[in-house]
């Protein structure tokens, strides 16, 4: 996707980020019944998820496949939700891994970073950490109509897209790794110990060509990400993490790359299913290595990671609850955890009713428009959807059979983010967390965090880019980003430096949160609990004029999200006058003019489905 570095303007017409037109297997278009390829549900159940037998299958053949490539690795399973089954060390394998992006400055290498300048870069995490975090990316962002990988998130959250190809823009997913973070209160699945990985070596795990969790793989000592996914070397980690997923791999027609972003395939996996050789008996393994016992140092710093066994899924049932019976378009699939969790409320100027019809106009989007990332090629849009008020709290929840878990969290941090950042306390806020710096530079821009402008998650991510406009290379960084050379996907800038303090007291101290309840940011922050995103997939809504709250989507595509969330605030609009669409930003020293998005719509959205 390239940006116009002068007119982003409300409707953008153009083929889709992430996605793109789809070119890939052929299949019966997808509907929302129960049991199609959109809705796995009911095969799921009956097919099982993963059992302990099978997560001892998995950690062995991963072994197997260290030892006959004489490296020592740590290895750990999860379940679809994120639950960790398993996490398997060998005796030789290094305690700390070294977060290492693609930071280019001397002052971010290991043992002299600065965590003021340098974010995460070059400090210490314990390998099953990484493992962990990497098996739920494989997870997370996986469903079963698209396979991605830790490779496939490298490829999408760079500060280019194709990274090796100048002046086009961000990855679509830029961003996205500090989401399902531990602090996090939107709980219903567990969170990952790093949020969201890019380093090769996570991939997802299907059992009869359903989705059933993720293996994640740390050796090398490095947590980092592949700066250019589409070379050819090929990672140890990616290799054992592949041969341990022998008989549970990603049916080949939906894997990531089979399909295209912007005319480019994505990356999935460097390696190929290694030549068979005899899995070790467990016996054997456990010579090897150990289980993380449920008492060990880390177990008890991070208790929710390690159960000290392997275990078959706690939750078989945590998947959607069949359709309702109705109209078609208005099916509502609801996960009964998550419908318990968030039962629909009023709040800040909406009614329970309002709330409801937000939601249902979202649904009834996402049923009619055409996913980018799924396949088959004529299947609908599944999504998450959370409705929050002005102080961030969720009003209400709701999504599709086979949305996609990373959206979950990441939903509900972009319905903050449009909220928040459209609130006339943002700016005094983030002075009070110590974050003035920002609010600084973004008026020097012409823009005020006051209430005066409408920020859609689109229009706040187009000024958190290390170049600005964001496909316009040696530009000066937007207002909310960190300049190179320290910039990294570990360095981001604001959304990181909002939920730093929380993330460094998880890593170092086993602590939850280092302030009240249970949130990534500073109290003083008012609504963004669980940390922002800076992505595209949320609006802001208003009534009479005035801000009452946000909606958030995430799933099958970035444009398709916008689309959603648009859908889903008919009668709730901002008022046009004050959109960041409308928001025209001059810099004297590069001596140019650039519009702000508001949001962006893919062409022919319905294509395909119009007989469905």
């Amino acid at each position: 996707m390239r940006s116009s570095s002068v007119s982003v303007v409300l409707v953008f017409v153009l083929v889709v980020s992430l996605g793109g037109v789809l070119f890939g297997c052929e299949g019966t278009p997808d509907t929302p019944d129960t049991g199609t390829a959109n809705t796995p549900n009911a095969s799921f159940q009956a097919l099982g998820p993963l059992t302990a037998a099978d997560v001892q299958t998995i950690i062995a053949q991963a072994v197997t496949r260290a030892v006959a490539n004489n490296v020592d690795a740590t290895i750990a399973v999860v379940d679809r939700g994120g639950n960790a089954l398993g996490v398997f060390e060998m005796n030789r394998a290094i305690g700390k891994t070294t977060v290492i992006g693609s930071s280019s400055s001397p002052r971010c290498v290991q043992g002299v970073a600065d965590p003021n300048i340098c974010g995460l870069e070059g400090q210490p995490v314990p390998f099953p950490l990484a493992a962990i975090s990497k098996a739920g990316t494989g997870a997370f962002l996986s469903s079963n109509g698209n396979a991605f990988s830790t490779r496939t998130a490298g490829d999408i959250i760079q500060q280019h897209r194709p990274v090796a190809v100048r002046e086009v823009s961000s990855g679509p997913l830029f961003g996205v790794q500090f989401s399902s973070l531990p602090c996090t209160d939107i709980k219903n699945n567990p969170p990952l110990p790093l949020g969201l990985a890019a380093d090769p070596g996570g991939m997802p795990l299907y059992k009869n060509g359903s989705l059933v969790g993720g293996i994640g793989v740390e050796i090398d000592g490095r947590y980092t990400l592949d700066l250019n996914p589409f070379e050819f070397e090929q990672p140890i980690e990616e290799l054992v993490a592949v041969a341990g997923s022998s008989g549970f791999e990603a049916p080949g027609g939906i894997r990531s790359d089979q399909i295209l972003l912007d005319g480019v395939r994505l990356p999935y996996s460097n390696v190929e299913q290694p030549q068979a050789i005899p899995t070790l008996p467990f016996n054997d393994v456990l010579r090897l290595g150990r289980i993380v016992p449920s008492d060990s140092p880390l177990a008890q710093l991070f208790p929710l990671f390690f159960t000290g066994t392997l275990r078959d899924t706690p939750d078989p049932t945590f998947n959607f609850a069949p359709d309702t019976a109705g109209d078609l378009a208005v099916r509502i699939a609801l996960n009964s955890q998550r419908q318990n969790r968030f039962p629909l409320t009023a709040g800040s100027g909406l009614t329970v009713q309002e709330v409801d019809r937000i939601l249902t106009q979202g649904i009834r989007t996402a049923y009619a428009l055409r996913a980018a990332i799924r396949e088959p090629e004529q299947s609908f849009v599944q999504v998450n959807i959370f409705v929050v008020d002005v102080n961030g709290v969720v009003l209400g929840y709701r999504g599709t059979p086979d949305a996609p878990f990373f959206g979950f969290d990441v939903s509900a941090q972009k319905a903050r983010a449009a909220a928040f950042f459209s609130g006339r306390n943002a700016g005094s806020d983030l002075r009070a967390a110590g974050l003035g710096s920002f609010v600084d530079r973004a008026q020097r821009d012409g823009i005020n965090f006051d209430g005066s402008i409408a920020f859609s998650n689109r229009g706040i991510g187009f000024i958190h880019r290390p170049f600005f406009p964001d496909d316009v290379e040696g530009t000066l960084p937007g207002p909310l980003s960190n300049a190179l050379p320290e910039w990294s996907p570990f360095n981001v800038g604001l959304q990181l430096a909002i939920v730093q303090p929380a993330l460094f007291d998880i890593l170092t101290k086993g602590v939850v949160s280092p302030f009240t309840g249970t949130r990534c940011s500073d109290p003083k922050i008012n609504g963004l609990q669980g940390g922002t995103q800076i992505f595209a997939g949320s609006v802001p809504l208003y009534k009479n004029g005035q801000l009452v709250g946000g909606v958030g989507v995430s799933g099958d595509g970035i444009d398709q999200d916008d689309n959603v969330a648009f859908g889903a605030s008919e009668g709730f609009e901002a008022p046009a006058a004050i959109r960041s669409d409308q928001v025209v930003i001059q810099r004297g020293d590069e001596d140019r003019e650039s519009r702000l998005p508001f949001v962006k719509l893919p062409r022919n959205p319905t294509a395909g489905l119009e007989n469905n």
